[in-house]
């Protein structure tokens, strides 16, 4: 399923000690990506969004009750939110939690899911990375609709063990222009570096790092759909 090779590429380890992030093109297999692009666009999804420090899944079909005077009083909320701080709203299925608790995802989710934490990744992430303590991975599958966005942070919660994060893009087309731009920024309040989100590919970063993702365009005539998560060190919660 997984391009081992693409993972044991010189260039990528220099490039990852030079900046602590890098892109692996083609990172799956061309039918295990098409598979699962097709899977996790099935997902059951629910809103992800924050008040303050509260993180909030809301279900979709909730939502879809809502009336417009409602939708609008929800949406001026994250927007305060995102203008005073950290805020985020996009859809998400929390892949390692279904996993983990036996109610297995279908074959690609859970085939995906289990190679992250195979042997042979977490070898080959260990290599690209230069961190020996890598240990498991979490994920889940996220989809950014038009309007949903993520404000800058840097990954790094107490008591996770995040070392690494990691993005596999699985929109078959993007533009740049559409937004979702996995954008990294400077020490100064300027962006460094985007990642557009080309069909699979795979971002791999170290923690912490402050990163953000672009508000997605009323126009973009896709959802950006990936699996994301974090490479983690033992003793996490």
């Amino acid at each position: 399923m997984i391009r081992l090779a693409a993972l044991q590429q010189d260039a990528l380890r220099q490039r990852f000690e030079q900046h602590s992030r890098v892109q692996i093109h083609n990172f799956l297999l061309p039918a295990a990506a098409e598979a699962l692009a097709h899977a996790a666009a099935q997902a059951n999804f629910c809103l992800s969004l924050n008040s303050g420090d509260k993180p909030m899944d809301l279900a979709l079909h909730e939502l879809a009750t809502l009336t417009d005077a409602q939708r609008q009083q929800l949406t001026s909320l994250i927007h305060d939110g995102a203008r005073r701080g950290f805020q985020y709203c996009f859809e998400t299925c929390r892949l390692s939690e279904l996993a983990d608790n036996g109610a297995e995802p279908a074959g690609p989710l859970l085939d995906f899911y289990q190679a992250m934490n195979s042997d042979s990744v977490l070898s080959a992430l260990r290599l690209l990375s230069s961190d020996q303590t890598l240990a498991f991975s979490d994920a889940q599958i996220t989809r950014y609709r038009p309007g949903h966005f993520l404000t800058e942070h840097d990954d790094n919660v107490e008591h996770k063990n995040r070392r690494l994060a990691f993005v596999l893009n699985l929109t078959p087309a993007w533009r740049a222009d559409w937004g979702g731009l996995l954008a990294f920024h400077d020490g100064n309040g300027c962006i460094s570096e985007c990642f557009v989100p080309t069909f699979n590919t795979l971002s791999v970063f170290q923690v912490p790092q402050i990163h953000s993702v672009s508000y997605v365009a009323p126009f973009a005539a896709a959802n950006r759909i990936s699996i994301t998560g974090w490479i983690r060190a033992k003793g996490s919660s």
